[in-house]
């Protein structure tokens, strides 16, 4: 079998990103609400796989369609807004960059979580959110800080067990695009 070193649209890779998006769809169902603007979800693991086989472009393009997706699907939880597009788009985009063509270590990983943690959850959604509801970005911030306390070491030790299980790295080595 020819190895891709970059993602060509076969029907197998559009195969596995359809059925990873899915997944994502599932997964985001699952979710524990905290306030009108947090919940504690998974969804974050599809986004890493994702980037992890095909880079941060797939990846993001990924995120930003079921973004879309569970917003037609299943209504938002207040105004639809494309800023929250934004914000899938650029999470899974830095998902894909520290994760994808690597051999992933804990820097990788640790940097993947914080960058998204503190950029896309805390500056971007807490920005959209100001936006939308006028609500001050101190009182958000008081809110989502604890929120991403949580759930910064939950993706970093998720993740990170993710890219160091063997059984999953042959299936990545086997589907993701590699280097040239």
């Amino acid at each position: 079998m020819k190895k891709n070193n970059r993602f060509s649209f076969t029907t197998q890779q559009i195969a596995i990103v359809g059925i990873l998006m899915a997944l994502g769809l599932v997964l985001s169902r699952v979710a524990i609400p905290l306030s009108p603007s947090n919940r504690l979800s998974i969804g974050f693991i599809v986004n890493a796989i994702i980037g992890i086989l095909y880079g941060p472009w797939v990846a993001g393009f990924a995120a930003a369609g079921n973004d879309l997706l569970q917003s037609f699907l299943f209504g938002t939880q207040g105004t639809f807004f494309v800023g929250f597009v934004l914000s899938a788009f650029v999470g899974s985009f830095i998902y894909g960059w520290f994760l994808h063509r690597k051999t992933v270590t804990w820097k990788h990983v640790l940097l993947a979580v914080l960058l998204n943690t503190i950029f896309t959850n805390l500056v971007l959604n807490t920005l959209w959110i100001h936006i939308l509801y006028r609500t001050p970005i101190i009182v958000l911030l008081a809110s989502r800080l604890p929120q991403n306390l949580i759930m910064a070491p939950i993706r970093f030790v998720v993740i990170y067990m993710i890219t160091q299980n063997r059984q999953l790295n042959q299936v990545f080595d086997r589907y993701a695009t590699k280097r040239k």
